[in-house]
C-alpha cells in the first residue's frame, strides 16, 4: 500500500536473458511470454517467447509510434557504470507542464482508475496554498499553481520549497510512493524529462528570448508494464503493476495506448538549420572571455543549436540505433513524448545516483547520493 493509500499488485516475471542475439523461438524449451506491446496489430501473441535484446528491440520500435520510454546503457565500467535497460510503452498518465499550469491525463482506462486518488491530492494541494485551482474535465486534471513569495521574504533554505510545478511532482511522488526495503524495487516512478525552464521556477528573472508556445517544461510517464534487464548480473524480467483504491481496480483491463506514426518534414514547410549564423558563436565566446577577465561572469553556458530534417524513412528508431552504435555510452534515451516529439540521446554524465550501500560510516543500508555533473570545453579532437 502506498502513501496515498494505492494498493498496488506487482507481477514480476523471468525473461530469458540473451546477449546480442535477438531471437524469437516456438520450441517446448520457451515459455511463452504475456506481455501488450509483445502483441502483433491483431493482438495475438503468436506463441513467440522474446529473448531480453529481443524485447529491448521490440520497444525500440514501437516508440517510433507510441508513447512511451526506453532508458538503456552500451558501455560499463566496472564500479563505476553497469549496463542496465529499462522501458515501457503505453502509460496510464502522463503529467505535462508549462510554465505554472500543469495537466495530469489518463492515456487508457488504466490511467483513469488513478484519477480520483490525483485528484485528492491536487485539492490537498489546493488546501495547503500550493495551488490556486484545481479542475477536471473528462480524463484530465488542470492545476495552477499559486504564485510564489517575493523574493526576500523567505530564507534560501526554503527557496526550493516555494509553490510550483515541482510541488505537484512531490505530490505525486508521495502519492505513489511505497516502502522499498518491505516490498522490494517495482521500478514504479515518474520516467521523462525536465526542461531547462523550470529554474525560472526558483530563478525568477526577466526573459529576453521568445519561446515557443507550444513547449512544453515538464513531461512525465507513470509506467505500468516494464522490462528490465540487468547486463551486468545477465538477468531480465517484466514488471507488471496493477493499481487498486477504493472499489476501483485495474486489474483485467488492457494495457492499450494510442498510435501516432511518425511524420517525417514536410517539404515546402520553412525550415531553419541553425538559429545562429556563422561566426556569431565564436565572437559569444570572445564576449564571455572578456566578462571573465573583469569578474562579470564566474560560468557560462553558451550553446547554439542546428537542424537536420528527417524524412520518412528517417524514423526516430534508426536515429536512436545509429547513435547506439557509433557513441556508445552509459546513459542512452529514447522517449516519445506524444505530440510529435521525441527525445533521443546519448551522455557521459551521471548527473546524480542514488544507491543503497550496506557497509558504510551511517548505518547499514544508508542511500549514498552521488553527483558527477560534466562541465567546461576542451579542444576538438581530430576524429570529431
Amino acid at each position: 500500500v502506498t502513501q496515498g493509500g494505492i494498493t498496488i499488485d506487482a507481477t514480476v516475471r523471468p525473461l530469458r536473458y540473451t546477449h546480442g542475439d535477438i531471437d524469437q523461438c516456438t520450441g517446448d524449451e520457451c515459455d511463452v511470454y504475456v506481455s501488450s506491446f509483445f502483441k502483433d496489430e491483431n493482438g495475438e501473441h503468436n506463441g513467440y517467447s522474446w529473448g531480453s535484446d529481443g524485447a529491448i528491440e521490440r520497444l525500440v520500435d514501437l516508440l517510433d509510434d507510441r508513447r512511451g520510454a526506453l532508458l538503456t546503457s552500451s558501455y560499463e565500467f566496472p564500479g563505476r557504470y553497469a549496463r542496465w535497460s529499462l522501458g515501457f510503452v503505453d502509460p496510464p498518465l502522463e503529467v505535462s507542464g508549462t510554465g505554472y499550469h500543469c495537466k495530469i491525463s489518463a492515456l487508457n482506462t488504466r490511467g483513469q482508475i488513478l484519477l480520483e486518488p490525483v485528484m485528492n491530492a491536487m485539492n490537498k494541494l489546493l488546501a495547503e496554498g500550493a495551488l490556486s485551482e484545481v479542475t477536471q474535465e473528462g480524463d484530465v486534471i488542470e492545476v495552477q499553481v499559486a504564485p510564489p513569495s517575493e523574493v526576500g521574504t523567505f530564507s534560501e533554505e526554503e527557496r526550493s520549497r516555494q509553490p510550483s510545478l515541482f510541488s505537484v511532482v512531490r505530490a505525486l511522488v508521495d502519492l505513489f510512493g511505497y516502502d522499498s526495503d518491505e516490498s522490494g524495487d517495482l521500478q514504479l516512478g515518474l520516467y521523462g524529462a525536465f526542461g531547462y525552464d523550470l529554474t525560472f521556477q526558483f530563478e525568477p528573472i526577466r526573459l529576453s528570448q521568445d519561446r515557443d508556445p507550444n513547449q512544453r517544461d515538464l513531461l512525465l510517464y507513470l509506467a505500468d508494464e516494464l522490462v528490465v534487464v540487468d547486463q551486468s548480473r545477465s538477468s531480465a524480467w517484466t514488471v507488471s503493476l496493477d493499481f487498486e483504491y477504493g472499489s476501483k481496480s485495474t486489474k483485467g483491463l488492457p494495457h492499450e495506448g494510442t498510435t501516432s506514426p511518425f511524420k517525417g518534414f514536410e517539404e515546402g514547410t520553412e525550415f531553419v538549420d541553425r538559429d545562429t549564423p556563422k561566426g556569431s558563436f565564436t565572437k559569444s565566446v570572445d564576449t564571455a572571455k572578456g566578462e571573465f577577465k573583469v569578474g562579470n561572469l564566474f560560468e557560462a553556458v553558451l550553446s547554439q543549436t542546428f537542424r537536420k530534417k528527417m524524412d520518412k524513412g528517417m524514423l526516430p528508431s534508426k536515429l536512436f540505433r545509429s547513435l547506439r552504435s557509433r557513441n556508445p555510452s552509459p546513459f542512452g534515451f529514447f522517449f516519445n513524448l506524444g505530440k510529435e516529439e521525441y527525445l533521443v540521446g546519448a551522455s557521459p554524465e551521471m548527473f546524480v545516483r542514488c544507491e543503497k550501500v550496506e557497509e558504510n560510516d551511517f548505518r547499514p543500508g544508508a542511500i549514498r547520493v552521488e553527483t558527477c555533473p560534466i562541465s567546461g570545453t576542451v579542444a576538438r579532437g581530430k576524429d570529431a
